[in-house]
């Protein structure tokens, strides 16, 4: 899976469901459904990985927030941190 070659795909997870002590066989079985799309984002060099990253640190300071902040401080604080994880050049 680091390779990212996503033709593999199918042939891991049929390894990984005939394998009765693999943990993954749940998650692996899971796939078959959505395989293309598997396939091809593991081909893909485009990653979602930065905006995922943000959208966690701003669901986490909601989270701790949550019943203590009315929302324009908690509109406030999610846009100051929001600006100061900005990437700049």
């Amino acid at each position: 899976m680091t390779n990212r070659e996503g033709e593999r795909m199918p042939h891991w997870i049929a390894d990984v469901c005939a394998d009765e002590q693999s943990g993954l066989a749940g998650f692996a079985a899971g796939l078959l459904p959505d395989l293309d799309a598997v396939v091809y984002g593991m081909r893909t060099d485009w990653s979602s990985g930065p905006v995922e990253g943000r959208v966690n640190d701003l669901k986490a300071l909601k989270r701790s927030m949550f019943g203590r902040a009315k929302p324009p401080l908690l509109r406030k604080r999610l846009l100051l941190v929001a600006a100061s994880r900005r990437h700049r050049p």
